[in-house]
């Protein structure tokens, strides 16, 4: 996760370089339950109101100082933010002392690939079941039968992950940014010959293939000596939403528009690897899927605000393009001359998208408050490393591969739950 990481403290720099100029010095925004609304979705005020007092607050400007007419910088005692700086100091610090950060720990579940064959269908017989087993130039390999696995048993559960918020208001609503990352999930499955003592047959794993796309029954890969399937996947992305002053901001439910721009990336890799010690050979095939999705999105903000707790819902739709680049290499495929052979596409897709976090913050001061909730992202339009493969063979099994890539696109959701804390400092 060094890359989404590295890519936050950027985000955050240019972040709060662009909210500084949109930003005021202003007094302490106005509430009716004391210190405890978010942030997220409150502006500043214009100006100190006359007299120098905020509604729930007190003093709002220091003693016998208010703001100039006509949008002059608010004149302040010196403090730890505050010294005898240019304007646009005053303004950046004033924006900083107003921003607030939340850090949150998310455990993910990622849509797994589901029992997909990691092979070619086969003529007449079920390739999961076994099957007579069948050297290049449809020779059976006497007293061996095959079968060909699949990612039944595949999961993406329980990934653990990390987002970084920042948040920053201005007269017109509030500039939100984040960047989050998955830790990446391995599952693999390994296969060893087995010898039934019964009958003296061997049973080894395979990889089933078509022959110039038609249908066989003695097309395969053998794998008589151990057979090996790793499957990886994750995802990272990053934000940056403005969120609108409440539409109904003297009520307790709370409604804001949302406007933002979205970056998911979802990367995918499949590995099959082992080797035949009757042909001499180590096959190997491999499939990547870099899924980069982005594009604009627009929702809104319900939320109940006391002064103890907040609870929010954020249904946001995302109107996303997906470029992605998908590979599929093989090498020592039949025979070990056979040269190596790779199938690479790069293309662009319309992909929108979906994304819904609910949540809850315990307030436990002015400051700092509790956070948990449960987010749902729906992304559509995407390539999987387990659907890329097109197992196919040539006639001669001498002949270079014809392992290659196909067209296919599917969804792929993603939840679960967060916890983490929100400072805000005022």
């Amino acid at each position: 996760m060094t890359m989404p990481w590295r890519f936050s403290m950027s985000l955050a720099t240019v972040f709060l370089a662009a909210t500084s100029s949109l930003s005021f010095a202003q007094g302490p925004m106005p509430t009716s339950h004391g210190w405890a609304p978010p942030p997220g979705s409150q502006a500043m005020m214009p100006a100190c109101p006359p007299g120098g007092m905020s509604p729930g607050y007190g003093p709002a400007c220091p003693p016998g100082q208010g703001s100039y007419i006509g949008g002059g910088p608010q004149l302040v005692q010196r403090d730890i933010f505050y010294d005898d700086d240019a304007p646009i100091d005053l303004i950046i610090r004033e924006t900083i002392r107003r921003s607030w950060v939340r850090v949150e720990y998310l455990h993910w579940n990622i849509q797994d690939p589901g029992n997909k064959l990691l092979g070619a269908k086969m003529a007449t017989v079920d390739p999961r079941q076994p099957f007579q087993a069948f050297d290049p130039g449809n020779l059976p390999r006497l007293g061996v039968n095959a079968y060909v696995p699949d990612t039944a048993d595949a999961s993406f559960d329980d990934l653990p992950a990390m987002r970084l918020t920042v948040g920053a208001p201005t007269e017109w609503g509030a500039f939100e940014a984040d960047i989050w990352a998955t830790m990446t999930s391995s599952t693999s499955q390994r296969f060893d010959p087995v010898v039934d003592p019964a009958t003296a047959t061997t049973f080894i794993p395979a990889i089933s293939m078509t022959v110039n796309g038609a249908l066989s029954d003695t097309a395969m890969i053998l794998f008589d000596n151990g057979y090996e399937a790793e499957l990886r996947s994750g995802m990272w992305g990053a934000q940056l939403n403005w969120v609108g002053n409440p539409e109904t901001p003297q009520n307790t439910l709370a409604l804001s528009p949302v406007i933002g721009l979205k970056y998911v990336k979802f990367q995918e890799s499949l590995r099959i690897s082992g080797s035949d010690l009757a042909t001499a050979t180590n096959p190997r095939i491999s499939s990547k899927a870099n899924n980069n999705v982005v594009g604009p999105q627009v929702g809104f903000r319900a939320s109940l605000n006391s002064k103890w707790m907040s609870l929010g819902i954020e249904p946001k739709v995302m109107f996303a393009i997906n470029r992605h680049q998908d590979t599929v290499r093989a090498s020592q495929v039949f025979d070990v001359a056979n040269p190596d052979v790779m199938d690479r596409n790069e293309d662009t897709d319309f992909a929108p998208g979906f994304n819904i976090p609910s949540y809850a913050k315990l307030h436990l001061g002015e400051n700092f408050s509790l956070f948990a909730g449960y987010e749902l992202l729906w992304l559509t339009n995407v390539t999987r490393a387990t659907e890329n493969i097109v197992y196919d063979s040539p006639a001669i099994a001498t002949d270079p591969s014809q392992i290659g890539l196909k067209k296919h696109r599917e969804e792929v959701l993603a939840h679960g739950f967060m916890i983490g804390g929100e400072f805000r400092f005022r």
